[in-house]
């Protein structure tokens, strides 16, 4: 059978399979009991996974909950796809229910469907075509690996390698874009505390200060309550509805502020609209004395609007991977505090030590307070490598794409989380990027073609094995 008959035999089971998947909400929550460290849900759909794996005719293996594996052939010489079910929360704006999928002109709609269900399904089915055709040459293997925390702290993938036998020998990560991504920027996630000075003789009281839904996440919508205490409500919402974004309704002697903004990948701010630093610049334009006013003004001095960090003092640059970029996702209130939850990702050419010397400097300028969460370093493969060039001849032998070459992103894929691993799909060129986004979907003919690019890339890998025997 040729992958194109197999395709056209399993697209319906395909379908079916990512919008089953995607029904199940898998985002990070603490209700987890024994093994499921991530969750009820996330538990949910990772036994899905894998007991769809099994009816598939696979073996598999559940790693306590963190991650879980699923195996054909069973030979020394292993390839590994590194796929996740988690997802970010849906958001605001839907037209759907998020995890309710939907089905309709040639396109699966959900939370989920293209970050990372739908290229997760797909490699499944890749690797059952392998198998169903011996495709799988003697003396080498081929492993799915499911990851269950991508999208927060990466806990599950950690799990995994620190406690399975061997890692594969060669791997592709179905969580980014086509052609194929050769270098991801470094990444550190870090909080900013800043203590909030509240000024009880302004005449208006800020209060009820939130935004943002993660990190990762450009921020879609922010508020806050202003109290008017020497100030007319009606003309403070009225000079707020000025303001393009923000929407101020008046109440008894105060105001319910809200900024409308665009949710968007962290790694590409600049496809979005940060709500939070649109508050912080819609505050800013009152006349009147705000309890706040020293927080937005630091806001707006180091933060702003700018999503290449220069005014927090880290616009960073290099040739090879471009630009830094900033992302403020989430701010809310601790008692008296106000938490930033910030993401930076910076050039592969630069050293961890003097990017985060260069935040250290600011917050310390500014009176904030640093705390790391998170960080990964850059990854980098050479272009050149028969690893990579086998996996670009694929590509341009399925698309025809003779135009477009492998490429550095800002995202944090789990190539970073094993090595010889890159990058490579699901997002065609000609596609856009809807992922952590509002109305998120797959196009069906992009989940049958991906399948197929899988398939002969999975098999072109496994050749190498055994042109090593």
């Amino acid at each position: 059978m040729t992958i194109h008959e197999f395709i056209e035999r399993n697209r319906e089971a395909m379908i079916a399979d990512v919008a089953e998947l995607i029904n199940i909400p898998t985002v990070f929550s603490e209700d987890g009991g024994s093994n499921q460290p991530f969750g009820k849900e996330v538990d949910r759909g990772l036994r899905w996974i894998l007991q769809r794996a099994e009816d598939l005719g696979m073996k598999t293996r559940n790693f306590d909950g963190y991650a879980g594996e699923i195996t054909i052939g069973d030979g020394p010489f292993m390839i590994g796809v590194l796929a996740h079910e988690d997802v970010v929360p849906a958001g605001e704006g839907w037209d759907t229910d998020p995890f309710d999928s939907v089905v309709k002109e040639g396109k699966i709609y959900g939370r989920g469907s293209g970050d990372d269900k739908g290229p997760l399904i797909s490699s499944l089915y890749a690797m059952k075509y392998l198998m169903d055709e011996g495709r799988i040459p003697a003396g080498t293997s081929l492993r799915l690996i499911v990851g269950t925390n991508e999208e927060e702290r990466w806990g599950g993938i950690n799990y995994y390698t620190s406690h399975v036998e061997r890692l594969p020998d060669y791997s592709i990560v179905p969580d980014g874009y086509f052609p194929l991504i050769f270098c991801e920027k470094g990444l550190v996630d870090f909080d900013i505390n800043i203590s909030l000075f509240d000024d009880k003789n302004a005449d208006i009281r800020v209060a009820g200060l939130y935004g943002g839904s993660g990190r990762n996440v450009v921020a879609g919508k922010a508020g806050c309550v202003l109290q008017c205490h020497n100030a007319d409500p009606t003309e403070i919402a009225a000079e707020l509805n000025e303001f393009e974004g923000i929407t101020a309704e008046c109440g008894d002697d105060e105001i319910i502020v809200m900024a409308q903004g665009k949710s968007t990948h962290a790694m590409s701010p600049e496809k979005g609209l940060n709500a939070i630093s649109l508050l912080m610049l819609g505050l800013s334009r009152i006349k009147c004395t705000l309890s706040i006013d020293d927080f937005v003004e630091k806001y707006n001095r180091y933060i702003g609007m700018d999503w290449n960090a220069e005014k927090f003092g880290c616009g960073f640059e290099d040739q090879l991977s471009g630009k830094t970029t900033f992302n403020i996702g989430v701010l809310r209130c601790e008692d008296r505090d106000v938490v930033l939850e910030a993401n930076l990702r910076y050039p592969a050419s630069m050293e961890k030590e003097t990017v985060v010397g260069a935040i250290e400097m600011t917050c310390s300028r500014a009176g904030f307070f640093y705390k790391e969460k998170d960080f990964l370093p850059p990854v980098y493969t050479e272009p050149d490598s028969d690893f990579v060039v086998k996996l670009m001849e694929v590509y341009r032998k399925v698309t025809g794409d003779q135009e477009h070459e492998a490429f550095a992103i800002g995202g944090a894929t789990y190539a970073r989380a094993i090595p010889k691993a890159v990058a490579f799909g699901p997002l065609f060129p000609y596609e856009e990027e809807l992922a952590h986004e509002a109305n998120e979907f797959l196009a069906i003919d992009s989940l049958e073609k991906m399948t197929w690019i899988f398939a002969e890339g999975l098999e072109a890998l496994l050749g190498m094995g055994v042109n090593k025997r």
